[in-house]
């Protein structure tokens, strides 16, 4: 993903940005989405927070992160059935602004944090196979395409 070319820059009707950035998440099965990825120019993303709770953050940044990292499986939007082991701090201190222009502070840890530093990272044009050793990766590639084909095969939509 190219980084987010807009910082700070206000989005034109937030409230409906925000349907269209979880419309397209929820429609591509993700846990969190950055307007980079769908081709938006503006730095903000969506993501859960729990099962049933999300939140779309307008101008992100993380102040703090935890010296704790957790190493989990990933996957990625841009990345259909790629899942790769990636370490990440289990803990994030966060800023952004919600659609009303309101800064909010918050702390997430564990899933939350993962999907806030994923989507981080996409604002700031890097991936989560950035991560990970070109051995692991392309092990990781072998499956994927193992994967790609059985849902072609049984007919199912990957995103």
């Amino acid at each position: 993903c190219p980084p987010s070319s807009a910082v700070k820059e206000p989005v034109p009707e937030p409230q409906k940005f925000n349907t269209l950035m979880f419309e397209n998440m929820m429609a591509h099965r993700g846990l969190g989405l950055s307007a980079n990825q769908i081709g938006i120019p503006f730095k903000v993303f969506s993501m859960y927070v729990t099962d049933t709770e999300g939140i779309v953050c307008y101008n992100p940044s993380i102040k703090e992160e935890s010296d704790e990292l957790v190493t989990m499986k990933e996957g990625c939007l841009s990345y259909p059935e790629l899942y790769l082991k990636v370490r990440r701090p289990k803990e994030v201190w966060i800023e952004y602004q919600n659609a009303d222009g309101d800064i909010v502070d918050a702390h997430f840890d564990g899933l939350a944090a993962r999907i806030f530093h994923h989507e981080m990272d996409h604002m700031r044009g890097n991936v989560f196979v950035d991560k990970v050793s070109k051995l692991f990766l392309k092990s990781a590639r072998r499956k994927q395409k193992s994967l790609l084909r059985k849902a072609k095969k049984n007919g199912t939509r990957t995103p």
